[in-house]
């Protein structure tokens, strides 16, 4: 018997060779294991319009992208957290468990230096950058049936506009206010909205129709975006720092998770 029969005929090679094949189909077969998170072009439709709606502006593919992965990792976090049993006694499950296991990451982080802070400041001015303000002139009625024929002409040759308007709670009685572009569909309704925002003009435009009745507005002016300084925003830099740092921590347990799941992201335009 030459060597080459004698060494295929050795147990503890069958052994081997055969222990390698389960290990190559384990392998194989493992991402049939795997949880599987599958975002729809519905869901993204859906997440889409509510965010547009919301902003009152067209979101670039990059958004919606940065929409997807924010709801992926919004669904690993809560299948995670529910395996570590942070569902009981939880009556609003989803959402509080996705907060509770990012209340766990925030935990973890220590108390910042003042050296941290000042730093933190510095590198990230946009957050302590207000938004634009819009001044708005405001006319309001409950419904049509109030709205005199030719208003809008009387409005636009000067008519005193704050004698015009019925009550209003949602601006607190004034006429004339000034709002952050993501209040101002609230206040308006949304056609009224996107005119304020996308109008060159300083002229009266209306009626405009929302849920809670009947808008003539016109954009008296805009209050560029200014960084509020560090002394104003000290009392909240260690509660963002923390956040960053708690962040890190999140984006590290993701990493150590996503594997285990299957992500599918299905987009039909």
């Amino acid at each position: 018997m030459d060597m080459k029969h004698a060494f295929l005929k050795e147990p503890l090679l069958h052994f081997l060779f055969l222990g390698g094949l389960i290990f190559l189909a384990d392998a194989l077969l493992a991402s049939d294991r795997k949880e599987q998170i599958f975002v729809d072009q519905s869901s993204i439709d859906y997440l889409v319009k509510q965010q547009e709606r919301l902003s009152l502006r067209t979101y670039s593919d990059e958004d919606i992208e940065q929409l997807i992965a924010a709801y992926i990792e919004d669904e690993i976090l809560y299948r995670e957290a529910y395996k570590r049993g942070l569902n009981q006694g939880d009556t609003r499950m989803r959402r509080n468990m996705i907060l509770k296991l990012r209340g766990l990451m925030i935990a973890k982080v220590k108390e910042p230096s003042e050296a941290q802070l000042k730093d933190f400041y510095q590198n990230n001015l946009e957050r302590y950058t207000g938004p634009e303000q819009f001044q708005v002139d405001h006319v309001y009625f409950k419904d049509e049936s109030s709205v005199s024929t030719g208003l809008l002409d009387e409005l636009n040759q000067g008519a005193d506009f704050r004698s015009l308007s019925e009550s209003y709670f949602q601006t607190y009685g004034q006429s004339s206010i000034n709002s952050p572009r993501s209040e101002l569909a609230s206040l308006f309704g949304e056609q009224a909205s996107r005119y304020i925002v996308e109008t060159d003009s300083d002229h009266w435009m209306g009626p405009f129709s929302s849920a809670q009745g009947i808008h003539f507005v016109k954009r008296s002016g805009i209050t560029p975006p200014k960084v509020a300084a560090f002394e104003q925003v000290a009392p909240y830099l260690p509660m963002d720092w923390q956040a960053a740092e708690a962040r890190k921590l999140i984006d590290a347990e993701l990493d150590s998770v996503r594997e285990n799941y299957s992500i599918v992201v299905e987009r039909t335009q």
